[in-house]
């Protein structure tokens, strides 16, 4: 599975067109969502508030400024973007950090003098290649921050690292040397482990993981670990002996659900497109921050793969 960072467009009404555009080239390497997207802003709250929330939902954001406004400055008329948009800017910029927020700037505008000796690429509205290119330039920085795993306060980073540490290193240290195992009169002497993340966290995880070991008629079975005893569930087929393939549905998200709600303070029953987006942007930082841990450990990479769930 490709994991795809999730992508805030703002722009004034004016500038939609341009940010429709810019969505359309930048949904090559990420999912994005332009502001007048249904469902992207929450009811009964104040535009401040909700721009403060998608600041913590999205991965990045990207914001287009164009020639909106004439206004006198110094007795001079300039055109400058509206100040909402440079608001909103800000906001993403103070939360996120200036490596994860992105402004697009039309061509023969004026900014505010604190964007001074910052880099951001110019486009001209009618020239479809200026925004391509400037699009191209952002591409490049989010797939580069992306890829070399800049770590987040999210709560799956620090889950991600206790699953790794507490489970998995002690499993893999405990493999390299597991006595041979007879069921069923089939004997294992090799142990694979896949970690199956879920679709999405509807639900008690322990729950969704005893039905997916059901469906797909996988046996518990134990292993004495270097620490203590995992139980795990092993896919028992003979023809791949002498390895015994261990699956395991991380049980440490359970409650990751709940604490989106309590983030987002429901008080309502169903699921909105912002809690909806938050999960699968924890999902996908679980496994990002797993497979980084798998990675620095090459015992790890030997017994261990992330699968979905199927």
């Amino acid at each position: 599975m490709i994991i795809r960072p999730k992508i805030f467009i703002g722009s004034s009404s004016a500038g939609l067109e341009i940010a429709e555009k810019v969505k359309a080239h930048l949904s090559n390497i990420a999912d994005c969502f332009v502001w007048s997207e249904p469902d992207i802003w929450e009811t009964n709250r104040s535009t401040f508030d909700n721009l403060i929330r998608m600041a913590n939902y999205f991965d990045f954001g990207v914001f287009v400024a164009t020639a909106d406004d004439l206004t006198e400055t110094n007795d001079r008329l300039v055109i400058e973007p509206r100040d909402n948009v440079i608001l909103e800017m800000a906001l993403f910029l103070g939360a996120m950090g200036h490596h994860k927020s992105f402004l697009l700037v039309e061509k023969g505008i004026k900014l505010p003098t604190d964007f001074n000796g910052i880099y951001m690429p110019r486009f001209d509205t009618n020239d479809e290649d200026s925004i391509k290119d400037a699009c191209d330039t952002y591409m490049a920085k989010i797939e580069e921050h992306y890829q070399l795993g800049h770590l987040s306060l999210y709560p799956t980073t620090a889950l991600a690292i206790g699953y790794y540490k507490n489970f998995i290193a002690d499993l893999v240290e405990s493999v390299q040397t597991a006595k041979k195992m007879t069921i069923d009169e089939t004997e294992y002497t090799d142990f694979k482990l896949k970690v199956v993340i879920p679709a999405d966290l509807k639900g008690m995880i322990r729950e969704k993981a005893q039905v997916f070991y059901k469906r797909n008629g996988f046996s518990a079975n134990a292993m004495e670990a270097k620490f203590r005893k995992h139980h795990l569930w092993f896919q028992l087929d003979k023809k791949n002996a002498p390895i015994a393939i261990m699956y395991d549905m991380p049980s440490t998200l359970t409650g990751i659900d709940d604490a989106i709600e309590l983030i987002l303070q429901k008080s309502y029953k169903g699921r909105t497109k912002i809690q909806e987006l938050i999960e699968q942007k924890e999902l996908n930082n679980f496994r990002r921050v797993l497979q980084m841990q798998i990675d620095s450990s090459p015992f790890a990479q030997e017994v261990v793969e992330i699968i979905d769930e199927f």
